[in-house]
């Protein structure tokens, strides 16, 4: 069936078709192809299209990729979707959704072999909803199509059957193959349960359920942090059982318990044996002092003479997870490097200050500031003094030759579509930019020989080819370390600079071709030049040894990180380390401004001289308490308010060889005492007729804010915001904002979902009130390994594919048969274009050589009929006059007086409606002028051929 889409394009025909009439070509063939090329453009202009069935179309397989899931779920969905590819057309499009805690497109709708899973979903969530609705996105509304769900059923989030009934309404079938672990050897931890808060010293009781599918004997463990409250033996029945435990809060913080369960018989979801939970202590919390002195730190005698309650613990002891630092109310870091803390530390940490309202506090040293790894770092953005290095304090020219590994290793990916080799170019721009313009900085890059990326000269003049370095690529092989220290030797003692340092950055896995590096190393000592290694890795890899000696024997620093996001900081701390114009080892001077007294601290403070402090710059609306009295008239006390959060900086060392005689001042401790508690301020309470709350069900934390039911007015403007912080293991996993929602007149609560292992913190920000911290929740573990009855998933499935209309899914590659058919518009407008092009190149072809004509054979001329001399003046049979035969002769005469230049009578007869009819000597003299007419063509064509012969 042919269907016109701009069927008003026909009109054409008619003024088309009267023209081709009134002017005809001379041959019928002429005549002929210009119908066929008239005709076809007129059609083509119709847009035409043919109307077919068709079952071609598209699938889209949603594979479960989440922790409930059995080991080789991964390899089973693969499978399922190479079986439904065996029965694909060429017409087919397969399309792959990936779910977990998010649903991610692993492959669009197209043809060929699937590569395989590679997005990251999260796998402590089930967002079955979410994947239906990304998969029918997949699906072209105008073409059939189906989803098959490869999965065992367990969902959070949205209901998928709601979905479900989305696609039924667009005509999708859902068809579904069941995939689960077996459930029926499970013993399992159903709940464990504890108070959300308590006072110090009150006594409480921790409640676990435990589901056993037999009868038989367990052991268990219950801990707070590393004391163990009870453990031992016990015979469960099948089913559920209660078992309590009894604990007293000590001191204020949070308690975090954990709860474990063992049996001799083989369980099916171990990870459901070990749960915890977490339980907030109410009351003023002590401050922790992080150092590499511990408990035997200065600083933490002194602040405990000022009557400071501080735990004081090496950072080896900290692990910097929110629910360690929920236990104290301020921080102090005492000459403690970033690399010891780790970048996901600093995450933590600066997010806890800044959302949650508690203070940090640094002190001085050449191991923290600038020196210590913090320019560039995630702390430096909350400090209240900024960390470059500026131009006008340096003392003395740098030269910096970097010489990077780029073998074979550095082209691995570390995400956000980087790899190794780009963090690494990424830290040797971050050296170009610190250095000042009359430095000097050269690269080179190594794999098994040295190429020189940038010749050794001036920053100014290098500046223009930072994008020469961002671009240096992993060439493969390995990297010979010898001949990169050589050629970086060579380009350094050209250096002018007072300062000469070579940055080697290598894979301490693969560190090759050692060389004579320690003949090299001992001339570079004699040159004064020094060398410090990058390697990527930990110390304990092959090669870190050998690294490790490098550095030792290049006077320099080592510094190891597996974390490649960490090297551009690490490049930026080696080069405030080279320079050391960032810390001033003399005795200095200092001198109380009035900013002291916003901090608590006394103006009739007499501080005496400081051993040495680190120079840094005062940020815009920062407070400065101290000023050094030398040439910088540096800060050396500075606060401000970092969001919620409360952040000092002492820059002076507190504790250490220069510390100088501060530490000995008679109010050190009464100093320190104050500025810590400015720090760690003091959370309001709420009025009396609000009271917050929080609990954590059916993986949700439910914060709600209660008012007085005989309030006479709310007591704020706008509705209060709640900022949650998600962790798990010391990373930060992400940050929440939402807004509580009024429930009735006197309740206002929010949700926030708690994802799998991770521990959430919520701080909600109430107008006209401080930020009301609430101790941090946890699940007992994630809801994936949640015990359940073993045919739920299954009937889930079942449902799902009983609401849209699909099926159990056994024969896979049949799947494509099963696809509706669909009429499919076939558009042939584009042939009826060319069909028309074609005829009127013909006709150009037969008017310029006539090779086209068919001529008949001699003797069988066409006989043609005799025409009459005049024209019938006789109207026609139906008595009514043609208006062809008004028009035709009235147009020929038009005609023929224009090519003959004459100007002709236009009189027609009034009685008939025809013009006179042509005397016929005017006939005979126009015959008689159309031979002298070709007569004279063929005369001038024989004249220029005799000129072409001549």
């Amino acid at each position: 069936m042919i269907t016109l889409t701009q069927p008003i394009w026909l009109l054409l025909l008619v003024p088309l078709g009267v023209a081709w009439y009134l002017w005809p070509l001379p041959t019928p063939l002429l005549r002929f192809l210009r119908a066929m090329a008239i005709v076809s453009l007129v059609f083509a202009m119709t847009q035409p299209a043919i109307k077919l069935p068709d079952r071609s179309g598209t699938v889209v397989v949603i594979a479960d990729r989440s922790d409930s899931m059995p080991e080789n779920a991964g390899t089973r969905s693969r499978e399922t979707i190479e079986m439904i590819q065996q029965g694909m057309s060429s017409r087919d499009r397969l399309g792959v959704v990936a779910f977990g805690q998010k649903s991610l497109v692993e492959r669009a709708p197209q043809a060929g072999e699937f590569g395989g899973f590679t997005a990251q979903v999260g796998t402590d969530a089930s967002s079955l909803g979410d994947a239906i609705e990304s998969a029918m996105a997949l699906i072209p509304t105008e073409t059939p199509g189906r989803i098959i769900v490869v999965s065992d059923g367990k969902w959070t989030g949205r209901d998928p059957g709601t979905i479900a009934a989305r696609a039924a309404g667009r005509g999708i079938p859902i068809d579904h193959r069941f995939i689960s672990r077996p459930q029926v050897a499970d013993l399992a931890i159903q709940e464990l349960h504890a108070p959300e808060s308590v006072l110090p010293g009150e006594a409480y009781m921790v409640t676990a359920w435990v589901r056993s599918p037999v009868e038989q004997e367990i052991e268990f463990k219950l801990a707070n942090h590393s004391r163990v409250i009870a453990s031992g033996k016990r015979t469960v029945p099948a089913g559920l059982s209660r078992m309590m435990f009894r604990d007293r809060a000590i001191r204020p913080g949070t308690a975090e318990y954990k709860f474990e369960v063992n049996a001799e018989n083989e369980d099916s979801v171990p990870e459901n044996n070990r749960a915890r939970a977490l339980v907030g202590v109410r009351g003023t919390k002590p401050v922790l002092l992080v150092s590499h002195s511990g408990a035997e730190s200065g600083l933490a005698e002194l602040l405990k003479r000022g009557r400071v309650d501080v735990v004081a613990a090496s950072h080896e002891r900290v692990n910097w997870s929110l629910e360690q630092l929920s236990q104290f109310s301020t921080v102090i870091i005492e000459n403690v490097m970033a690399g010891e803390i780790g970048i996901s530390g600093l995450e933590v940490l600066a997010a806890w200050v800044e959302e949650t309202g508690s203070g940090l506090m640094m002190t001085g040293g050449k191991r923290t500031y600038a020196p210590g790894g913090y320019f560039g770092s995630p702390l430096e953005r909350i400090l209240p003094v900024s960390l470059e290095m500026r131009r006008e304090h340096r003392k003395m020219a740098l030269a910096i030759v970097v010489v990077l590994d780029r073998s074979g290793s550095m082209n691995a990916g570390v995400g956000g579509g980087k790899t190794k080799m780009d963090l690494a170019n990424l830290g040797t721009a971050q050296v170009l930019d610190l250095l000042g313009p009359s430095d000097e900085l050269g690269v080179i890059a190594v794999d098994s020989s040295p190429h020189t990326i940038v010749d050794l000269d001036t920053v100014d003049r290098v500046r223009s080819q930072r994008e020469t370095i961002l671009s240096i690529a992993s060439m493969g092989g390995g990297i010979f370390v010898y001949s990169g220290l050589l050629a970086g030797s060579e380009m350094i003692l050209q250096a002018s600079a007072q300062t000469k340092h070579i940055i080697l950055f290598s894979d301490a896995r693969d560190s090759e071709e050692p060389g004579k590096y320690r003949e090299l190393l001992t001339h570079c000592e004699a040159a004064g030049v020094t060398v410090s290694v990058i390697g990527l890795g930990q110390d304990t890899d092959v090669d870190a040894d050998f690294l490790k000696d490098v550095a030792l024997r290049g006077k320099g620093e080592i510094y190891f990180t597996d974390k490649p996001s960490e090297l551009p900081r690490i490049f930026a701390q080696d080069t405030f380390t080279v320079a050391r114009s960032t810390f001033i080892e003399e005795e200095t001077a200092i001198d109380v401004t009035a900013g002291v007294t916003m901090l608590g601290g006394s103006s009739a403070w007499k501080p005496p001289v400081v051993g040495g402090y680190n120079l840094t710059y005062l940020r815009p609306e920062a407070n400065l308490a101290i000023v050094s009295e030398d040439e910088y008239s540096a800060p050396i006390v500075a606060s401000w308010f970092s969001a919620n959060g409360r952040v000092l900086c002492f820059t002076p060392e507190a504790d250490g060889e220069v510390s100088g005689k501060f530490a000995n001042w008679d109010e050190a401790g009464d100093f320190y005492a104050t500025m810590a508690r400015w720090t760690a301020g003091e959370q309001q309470p709420l009025p009396e007729d609000m009271l917050l709350t929080q609990e954590v069900r059916d993986g949700v934390n439910r914060i709600r804010l209660h008012l007085d039911p005989e309030r006479e007015k709310d007591p704020f403007d706008s509705v209060p915001e709640v900022t949650a912080l998600h962790a798990i293991a010391g990373q930060l996993k992400g940050k929440t904002r939402s807004n509580l929602q009024w429930q009735d007149a006197d309740t206002l609560e929010t949700l926030i979902p708690i994802r799998g292992a991770e521990t959430v913190m919520a701080t909600v920000l109430i107008p006209g009130e401080g930020p009301q911290k609430l101790p941090p929740v946890c699940l007992p573990y994630s809801a994936e390994f949640v015990p359940d009855q073993p045919d739920r998933g299954r009937k889930t499935l079942e449902k799902i594919s009983s609401i849209s209309g699909g099926m159990e899914r056994l024969e896979l590659p049949t799947i494509w048969e099963t696809l509706e058919a669909v009429p499919q518009y076939i558009d042939f407008a584009v042939y009826l274009i060319l069909a028309g092009l074609l005829a009127f190149l013909m006709e150009v072809f037969q008017r310029r050589t006539g090779l086209l004509q068919v001529r008949m054979p001699a003797g069988r001329e066409r006989k043609e009929p005799v025409k009459p001399t005049t024209e019938s003046t006789a109207p026609p049979a139906s008595g009514k006059p043609s208006w062809l035969n008004l028009l035709k002769p009235k147009l020929q005469a038009r005609a023929k007086s224009a090519g003959r230049g004459v100007k002709k009578s236009k009189t027609v007869s009034k009685q008939t409606g025809t013009a006179p009819a042509k005397p016929s000597d005017n006939s005979a003299k126009s015959k008689d002028s159309q031979g002298a007419n070709i007569s004279a063509m063929k005369e001038a064509i024989n004249r220029a051929k005799r000129r072409r012969r001549d």
